[in-house]
């Protein structure tokens, strides 16, 4: 299901009641984000400079961040035991063989049996493997390209073309997102605040999970950085501030780490 620019439909889709996509396998709603130029980083944060202008493709991007529910298919179909759905690097880390953190048991996410408990709320605890998997997996399920948006792709559609530091604005108010200060200290259901809503539509841009993006960073000259490959992570969570939601932040792991306030959203080629 697609939709254009614009916060109107959505307001239709939740008043006649169709609330967040849970179910296991389904891609859910999805924005189109035209092709065009935007403006992309900032010079608040060495990882966000320099600004500059931007050309993005065409693409879809999910509604929400990919939620308990949706995941679940992946491990109830017992497919996520079956090596063509890794990477080389992900199914050596599947199989222990790669270094990460904790996580004994790598068949799950991390806190699997709690998270499990609440459907409608993101997937978190969840490498950078099992993301880009589930993609492949739903990419085969669905016939479509499914993978995770390379972070040019998750800043335009969270900012727009106008550079805004937040989804909805230039300024920020307490309770408008899923942040530290909200005060929840936890991931809620998906689409919980209405405000946090980008020019796009879509939604839990700047709150409730980080996001794993495909874009790999490169540590600036005499950063301390761990020797391994590093992903960005894109978006604010309930462990963030409202510096570190800003449309143009840059969170950066090793693509073995997890943590309860880290997901993923997906982004869909266009037919």
């Amino acid at each position: 299901m697609t939709d254009k620019p614009g916060s109107d439909i959505i307001a239709d889709w939740v008043a006649a009641g169709a609330g967040p996509t849970t179910t296991p396998g389904a891609l859910g709603l999805l924005h189109r984000v035209p092709s065009g130029n935007f403006i992309m980083g900032s010079r608040f944060h060495w990882r966000e400079a320099p600004r500059r202008e931007v050309f993005v493709g065409e693409f879809e991007i999910a509604h929400t961040p990919v939620t308990v529910g949706q995941y679940s298919a992946f491990l109830d179909a017992s497919v996520v035991n079956q090596q063509k759905w890794w990477s080389a690097e992900g199914w050596e880390w599947r199989q222990s063989g790669a270094q990460g953190w904790g996580r004994a048991n790598r068949a799950q996410p991390h806190d699997w049996a709690a998270q499990k408990m609440k459907f409608q709320n993101p997937v978190t605890g969840i490498t950078f493997y099992e993301a880009e998997a589930y993609c492949r997996w739903i990419s085969d399920n669905k016939e479509r390209l499914v993978r995770l948006p390379t972070e040019e792709e998750w800043e335009k559609a969270a900012r727009g073309e106008d550079a805004r530091p937040w989804p909805w604005g230039e300024n920020f108010k307490p309770g408008q997102a899923n942040t530290v200060e909200h005060g929840v200290s936890q991931s809620l259901p998906v689409g919980s605040f209405a405000e946090d809503l980008s020019p796009y539509g879509v939604v839990d841009m700047a709150g409730n999970v980080q996001e794993w993006t495909s874009g790999v960073y490169r540590p600036v000259p005499d950063e301390p950085a761990p020797a391994t490959r590093l992903h960005a992570a894109r978006g604010g969570s309930w462990n963030d501030t409202a510096f570190g939601a800003r449309t143009s932040f840059r969170h950066v792991y090793p693509p073995g780490y997890f943590f309860p306030f880290l997901g993923f959203r997906v982004v869909v080629a266009m037919r």
